[in-house]
């Protein structure tokens, strides 16, 4: 394949685990690809992959003998063995037992094991067909690993093995070979970097328990501070309320308020190679609060707003605030239906925020 001759991964250790689906047959070429670019391909197997493929294939492939017992005669573990030095794991077939698994840190074979040992990206490839795809508890399970930093690629619309046609194909062989490669050519590409991201929304009080907010779950600045770890950054979270798992290796500051967010986002920025402000801010806060909880019977309060403070627009404004060669990355959010409208809203907030990029996305889209 031509995306594994531009890319030598120099011996580098990948854990292929095989889980049992007729997509198995293809993960040869997977395994081939992987070895030819130089890696040390360490197979293992579910008894159920064997029932698709044998193991000699991929030992005559990858020159290693494939794994299957959970139990050895070694000083280690089989699981720890194959886990200990791994620069990048991946599953294909990813079944949908074997999400499952990975989602519940279950344990319970040599594959699930290995899974939950090794500290490297892994990359799922998920295959099945369309009604277990369709399953909410699958998708439950996938949105779980991504949030852990799991990289997916596929599934795909195509035949299937009943027959029918749907979506549930597993990803080609390359597009699994590149996305492997992929996380290994990035895995340290902001070593000594400092990273700042913020996260989710802010709480605006009106009284001890109402709030203007908003529905920001924080998804996508805990995946972005995950993925810049990930690539040896030094990351500091910055993140308004949410139900989300706290990153491991990360330092996270949890702020209410856009003021608090404020206050804890210029005090590190000074020295920050990359931020990156993916929290979703209120615009407006009541100009007062009340003290105790307003009493229904008492009508409608009258509410007065006020703006709350700019930050992406303030980084930007005030070179001052930010190291020297800094990249500062704002996002906008919109309900535009017309791509090229919502385009034009983007440029002009790259241009009024002073920021060096801008993501733009349609509300409840991505």
């Amino acid at each position: 394949m031509s995306k594994t001759a531009a890319l030598d991964v120099g011996g580098r250790k990948i854990v292929l685990a095989v889980s049992g689906g007729i997509a198995a047959y293809k993960v040869v070429h997977v395994a081939r690809s992987l070895t030819q670019a130089g890696a040390d391909v360490r197979v293992v197997m579910t008894r159920s992959a064997e029932r698709f493929i044998g193991d000699q294939t991929f030992a005559g492939v990858t020159g290693n003998p494939v794994a299957r017992e959970l139990f050895g005669s070694g000083p280690d573990a089989p699981h720890v063995e194959l886990a200990r030095g791994a620069a990048a794991a991946v599953v294909a077939p990813a079944t949908a037992n074997t999400l499952a698994k990975m989602a519940a840190g279950l344990a319970d074979d040599l594959l699930s094991a290995t899974l939950l040992s090794v500290q490297c990206p892994i990359v799922v490839a998920p295959a099945m067909h369309a009604e277990m795809w369709a399953n909410r508890a699958t998708s439950t399970n996938l949105e779980v690993l991504v949030e852990r930093g799991v990289l997916q690629v596929g599934p795909h619309a195509g035949p299937l093995m009943s027959g029918d046609v749907g979506m549930g194909r597993m990803a080609e062989p390359e597009e699994i070979v590149t996305a492997v490669l992929g996380a290994l050519g990035r895995a340290q590409d902001l070593a000594g970097r400092r990273v700042v991201v913020t996260a989710g929304g802010t709480q605006e009080p009106i009284d001890p328990v109402r709030f203007i907010g908003n529905r920001s779950s924080g998804l996508m600045g805990f995946a972005i501070a995950r993925e810049a770890a990930r690539r040896g950054g030094k990351v500091t979270l910055v993140s308004g309320p949410n139900n989300l798992t706290q990153p491991p290796g990360i330092e996270v500051i949890d702020v209410h308020t856009a003021d608090e967010m404020r206050a804890a986002v210029l005090g590190i920025t000074s020295d920050a190679d990359v931020i990156v402000k993916a929290a979703a801010v209120a615009d407006f806060k009541p100009v007062a609060h009340a003290d105790k909880k307003l009493k229904k019977a008492e009508g409608p309060p009258e509410v007065v707003l006020e703006p709350t403070p700019d930050i992406l627009a303030e980084l930007g404004a005030n070179p001052a605030l930010r190291k020297a060669g800094s990249v500062l990355v704002g996002f906008a959010a919109e309900t535009e239906e017309s791509v090229e409208r919502l385009k034009e809203l983007a440029r002009g907030k790259l241009e009024s925020k002073g920021a060096d990029m801008i993501v733009a996305n349609e509300v409840g889209t991505h």
